[in-house]
């Protein structure tokens, strides 16, 4: 009878076919158990099809095969009925507990299941985890596993490798992967997913630039000296617009310039839009007026190309001082508090944003500390007050007391926009503007370099790209071949 406990001997038992756990580790400290106190938990064994009054075990094979270790000729059982995908999804399930088992082959085990058909809700009541971390673990699944294993001991974490799964790019994955662990993962997990958003939205674009009747255009017409085309500045669209907003500015763009358009989507993220240039007579350029254009050209390539590696570097920065805490490895205090406090009460406001001449330290706080981008106003106020006469919180009494926004990052953050050092800004590099080439002793390279030593003794970890910018060795500070 079905789920009745009956004495079995053990030469009637096999090891299931289908049982994914092959190695049954180290079973003497199990057996010397049962020889002192024998089985405490039954086995439970279904039919063995094809081999009449044979079973196979579908839980318990290690206690089966200690038994035997102990010297027992038979043990307890339970007969069930139940069908080969239960049978499969139960031995899973069973053996998704193991401590010695792995995230990934944990993941494989999850995968396994839901090609049995179940869900992640139902994969997590059988084994004993969330839903949530069901679905984590299957996303996984998705990465290359000899790279998620070097990766892993290499020092990457969990989370690191969930973030990974982000990157619908095999190749993308696999190349983040080899920086899991190291001081570079942030960067390049960072580059990745703007790269695969950039990719994304130039797709997106795609199709409403042929809807609007705008072509591509192609790279050498952009800037050679017999090209019928010139840029249009400062259109004002930008590859985040909405697909509603980018046809509004598509049709003003246009209507203000009569004619032909083409576009090029730029390897920096942006793009640009052309339009064909009116004809003139001009009187054709000399060859040392070709040779002085191309020069200016690949300078002004160049310059854009040193500003953008410097603006990622910011991007860095700014990310470290979003998520500080006292983890990071910097306590708070009250004189700490006190410091603060008086600094950003200190900050002429008006309305409850920093004035003009501290604009940027306004901008830079609100956002790293996820606080609005408008004024707030202060609670038990008139309602019939006038607009001038209202009250608003200033940055310190927006912060005061949340948990979720640590003093020290506070502190950090009001440091780094202006209130130590010179405010921190995406466009701040040591080159110099008129020639493109390093300039070891510049007043910038002081300033930032001051700030990336300040960050790095508070627990900041310089990538490869950041350490190269600073001292001047990063491919971006060569000018290119003419």
């Amino acid at each position: 009878m079905p789920n009745e406990i009956v004495m079995i001997p053990v030469d009637r038992l096999m090891h299931h076919p289908e049982n994914p756990r092959k190695d049954l580790g180290d079973l003497q400290e199990l057996s010397d158990s049962i020889k002192v106190r024998g089985i405490l938990q039954n086995l439970t064994i279904v039919s063995a099809d094809g081999v009449p009054g044979k079973y196979y075990v579908v839980i318990g094979n290690r206690r089966m095969e200690a038994a035997i270790l102990a010297g027992l000729t038979e043990v307890p059982c339970s007969i069930s009925d139940m069908d080969q995908k239960t049978q499969i999804a139960t031995m899973l399930a069973e053996n998704m507990q193991r401590k010695d088992l792995t995230v990934y082959e944990q993941a494989e085990g999850f995968q396994m299941m839901m090609d049995l058909g179940f869900k992640p809700k139902e994969i997590g009541e059988k084994t004993g985890f969330s839903e949530k971390t069901v679905k984590d673990r299957l996303k996984l699944t998705k990465l290359n596993k000899k790279n998620f294993s070097e990766a892993v001991n290499q020092g990457a974490t969990l989370l690191e490798m969930i973030e990974v799964t982000k990157l619908e790019s095999k190749a993308a994955q696999n190349e983040v992967l080899k920086a899991a662990g190291t001081d570079n993962f942030r960067q390049k997990l960072k580059e990745a997913l703007e790269e695969q958003e950039l990719k994304q939205n130039q797709e997106r674009f795609k199709p409403i630039l042929k809807e609007a009747g705008i072509d591509p255009m192609v790279e050498t017409e952009r800037y050679g000296s017999g090209s019928g085309w010139s840029e249009i500045y400062g259109t004002g669209i930008e590859l985040k617009d909405a697909d509603d907003v980018l046809r509004k500015k598509l049709k003003k763009l246009q209507k203000e310039n009569d004619g032909s358009l083409r576009y090029y989507f730029t390897r920096w993220g942006r793009i640009e839009f052309y339009k064909k240039k009116a004809k003139e007579a001009k009187a054709p350029m000399t060859a040392e007026q070709k040779t002085e254009r191309q020069k200016s050209i690949a300078k002004g390539k160049h310059l854009r190309h040193v500003k953008e590696f410097w603006k990622q570097a910011y991007e860095l920065r700014k990310d470290f001082v979003k998520t500080y805490t006292v983890a990071n490895g910097q306590g708070s205090s009250t004189l700490g508090k006190i410091l603060i406090r008086y600094a950003l009460n200190g900050k002429p406001e008006w309305n409850g944003k920093i004035q003009e001449s501290h604009k940027w330290d306004d901008a830079y706080l609100r956002e790293v500390l996820g606080l609005p981008d408008e004024p707030v106003e202060a609670p038990d106020q008139d309602p019939n007050a006038p607009s001038y006469a209202r009250k608003y919180l200033n940055i310190w009494q927006q912060v005061d007391g949340k948990s979720d926004i640590p003093i020290v990052r506070v502190m950090l953050a009001w440091a780094v926009a202006g209130g130590v050092f010179w405010p921190d800004h995406p466009e701040r590099g040591s080159y110099r503007y008129d020639d493109g080439t390093y300039q070891k002793g510049s007043n910038m390279e002081s300033d930032v370099v001051r700030l990336y030593e300040f960050l790095v003794e508070i627990g900041y970890d310089l990538s490869d790209m950041e350490k190269q910018l600073l001292d001047g060795t990063h491919e971006c500070y060569q000018m290119e071949d003419l």
